[in-house]
């Protein structure tokens, strides 16, 4: 639908109404509006009545007048913000200090939290295990190898090794013999290899001559005539040339290589490297004590401080005094010996029992040269009574030693059936030894080692958080500050027990064997049966004084 476009024209007003409009009321037409167009009044609190004659008035004028028109109004709505108001005390942001918090997230607080806070945890009756540890046997005495797995594993039964197959074990396995003779390293081929074109051919005679070999090198013979191929290379004066007899045996001939490796040795990782002496490895026959060999003590942390960054010398003549713990360790230690004894696979060897050890050291700083000068077999003035220190009241010499401080055992291992299995080495040459020393020949002297000690200072705070205290705290009556030494020979008793240590390595020595002491002299030493390590013997008569010391 088009609508015509207006055109605006001057008007002519000549032809107008009486009022002075343009058309006169009679020639408009009336206006018929539909409901729709009609809107309600502004305000609902009228009265009925009021809307009555609204009504009224409006079909009125609707019906009166020649012009036909009525009034109506038009209604708007508008909307308007109603923001709330702002509040009458507005919040108020306190400027709190939050320095601090630096230093409780710095690494090292929560270290020293631990080393300076006790932990305090409850244990609850089930041992944090929802099971009753009140039936396993030792498990309240310290051992708790009944609720750990084992060390040694129990063997897996053949039928259940499929099951624990890894997925690289799954996988179809490469095939052993391809039959591929390209893209390989260049190599003899044997005649175990299977040829392309032919059957495999076994090497029945080769695989018997090794087997033959493999067992010559078992035999016992075999091993002693190695052994012996050593010695004679070493000592050639001294080869065995004639047939093998019970006391002496022949060695394997040496071949030229084995010789001129001894002649001219070269280092395995540097060749550069040359001797500078040879030392043939010898026992010290006349260096066993009692107990056939030594125990090696080693302190966590310097017992004493040096001077002038030099070892205090006084340790060379140290003293380490035993010393047995309380009863209730001792008990306990039975305890777990028992167990071990009746059930080895399933309660550890508890050990030897963790003795303490109470550190003694000359008085003097000095006074090391004087005892070392006692000790020293080669000084013919060793029993001179000018060497020690220090004067008793009946007129007797000694050297005073006194009471430094009580060490514990952190670890040890005793009662080694090996005796050579750790030795201690020394080097000896006469030519670089002093005066009145060359007693010996040149070589290299080695000393059994029966066990090994590793000391820790004692400590009552460590000792009452480990809850198994190696020794009760010692009140003054019962704890040693000084001791006396005075040093002597050996007896016929201790002189004999040595003796067969010897003869244990020597066997011309075992021959000629002393003849043996008074056996009511072995048995007030204890000699004919083993020996702890409280009952031997040394060579140091020991005066104990259990006065404390007036400092």
């Amino acid at each position: 639908m088009v609508y015509p476009t207006p055109i605006l024209a001057p008007v002519n007003t000549s032809n107008g109404g009486p009022d002075g409009s343009l058309v006169p009321d009679s020639e408009i037409s009336s206006i018929a509006l539909p409901s729709q167009f009609y809107s309600p009044p502004l305000t609902d609190t009228r009265s009925s009545d009021s809307n009555t004659g609204i009504a009224a008035e409006m079909s009125k004028s609707k019906d009166s007048g020649s012009s036909g028109s009525f009034h109506q109004e038009y209604i708007a709505s508008l909307r308007y913000r109603n923001d709330l108001p702002p509040p009458d005390m507005p919040p108020k942001f306190l400027d709190i200090p939050h320095e601090g918090l630096q230093r409780f997230l710095t690494p090292g607080f929560a270290s020293n939290l631990a080393r300076r806070e006790e932990p305090n945890i409850d244990v609850d009756a089930e041992g944090g295990m929802p099971i009753d540890l009140v039936g396993i046997p030792g498990l309240h005495l310290g051992d708790e190898s009944a609720i750990m797995a084992p060390e040694t594993p129990q063997p897996i039964d053949p039928a259940d090794l499929p099951l624990l197959m890894t997925l690289d074990q799954l996988k179809n396995p490469a095939p052993k013999n391809a039959n591929v003779s390209f893209l390989r390293r260049t190599q003899y081929i044997s005649a175990g290899l299977r040829a392309p074109d032919g059957p495999k051919v076994t090497p029945i005679r080769a695989k018997a001559r090794s087997a033959d070999k493999a067992k010559s090198q078992d035999d016992p013979m075999y091993i002693k005539k190695y052994i012996q191929k050593g010695f004679d290379i070493a000592y050639p004066d001294s080869r065995h040339v004639g047939e093998d007899t019970p006391s002496r045996i022949k060695g394997h001939t040496p071949n030229k290589i084995e010789v001129e490796a001894w002649a001219h040795p070269v280092h395995p990782d540097n060749p550069k490297l040359k001797p500078v002496g040879f030392y043939p490895l010898l026992p010290d026959l006349q260096g066993f004590p009692d107990p056939g060999g030594f125990v090696q003590f080693k302190f966590d942390k310097a017992p004493v401080q040096g001077v002038s960054g030099k070892r205090d010398e006084r340790m060379e003549v140290a003293i380490l005094l035993p010393s047995a713990p309380e009863e209730r360790v001792c008990q306990e230690h039975a305890t777990k010996a028992a167990l071990h004894k009746s059930n080895p696979e399933l309660y550890p060897d508890p050990g030897p029992i963790p003795w303490d050890y109470d550190l003694f050291l000359p008085e003097k700083r000095d006074a090391a040269k004087e005892v070392i000068a006692s000790l020293r077999l080669s000084n013919p003035d060793r029993d001179s009574e000018v060497l020690y220190t220090h004067e008793g009241t009946d007129g007797t010499r000694f050297h005073r030693y006194e009471r430094m401080r009580t060490y514990a055992t952190s670890a040890q291992t005793l009662g080694n059936d090996s005796k050579q299995r750790d030795v201690a080495l020394t080097l000896f040459d006469p030519a670089e030894a002093k005066e009145g020393q060359q007693s010996k020949q040149k070589g290299a002297y080695y000393y059994p080692i029966l066990g090994k000690t590793r000391l820790k200072p004692e400590r009552a705070r460590t000792i009452a958080q480990a809850g198994l205290a190696p020794t009760r705290p010692k009140t003054k009556e019962d704890q040693v500050d000084q001791i006396q030494v005075v040093v002597r020979d050996p007896d016929e008793a201790e002189v004999y027990k040595r003796s067969l240590h010897r003869a244990a390595i020597d066997p011309k020595f075992g021959k000629s064997l002393p003849r043996l002491p008074n056996l009511n002299l072995l048995l007030s030493r204890n000699m004919l049966k083993p020996t702890t390590l409280t009952e031997e013997k040394r060579r140091l008569k020991i005066a104990i004084t259990s006065q404390p010391l007036q400092r």
